[in-house]
């Protein structure tokens, strides 16, 4: 009785793993496999690196693409991640640079008064750090016999 509960266990744990890992991924990569067979000459696409660019010519498993105006470059399809509109880029670009004025007026109201006064601050640690050292170095310089630690050897 004892090995057929270890057996029933194990299939459990195999079903459950198979219903959260494998069958995911399965499905995933289906949906990527049409993606890519939708694929068409004129289309907007993003890589798994990051990079934009328009589809300028496709071959068995390669994909040449448009990335600036006279730069094309060849990709695998598999490099493919997404299928994108224009819209969505400029849209996605528009934010960035409205997010990006926000933080640096934020950062100029309030910033400005602690930044200076924390640069001040460490300058003047600065300052008496390095006066110290001079001081230590010049009484081991004049007394000949003591290190700079004040510790005789």
């Amino acid at each position: 009785m004892g090995g057929t509960a270890v057996i029933i266990w194990v299939l459990v744990f195999f079903g459950i793993f198979y219903f959260i890992a494998i069958r995911p991924q399965r499905r995933q990569q289906q949906m990527h496999r049409q993606m890519l067979a939708m694929l068409k000459r004129g289309d907007e696409v993003v890589t798994i690196g990051g990079m934009f660019g328009k589809v300028t010519r496709i071959g068995d498993d390669w994909v040449e693409l448009e990335v600036a105006k006279r730069t094309r470059v060849r990709y695998l399809k598999r490099a493919i991640s997404q299928i994108v509109n224009a819209e969505e880029i400029e849209e996605e670009e528009d934010e960035y640079v409205e997010e990006e004025y926000a933080d640096e007026e934020y950062a100029g109201e309030e910033g400005d008064e602690d930044d200076a006064a924390e640069d001040e601050a460490e300058a003047g640690e600065a300052e008496e750090a390095a006066s110290a050292e001079l001081e230590a170095g010049d009484a081991q310089e004049a007394g000949g016999e003591e290190p700079a630690g004040g510790a005789k050897e």
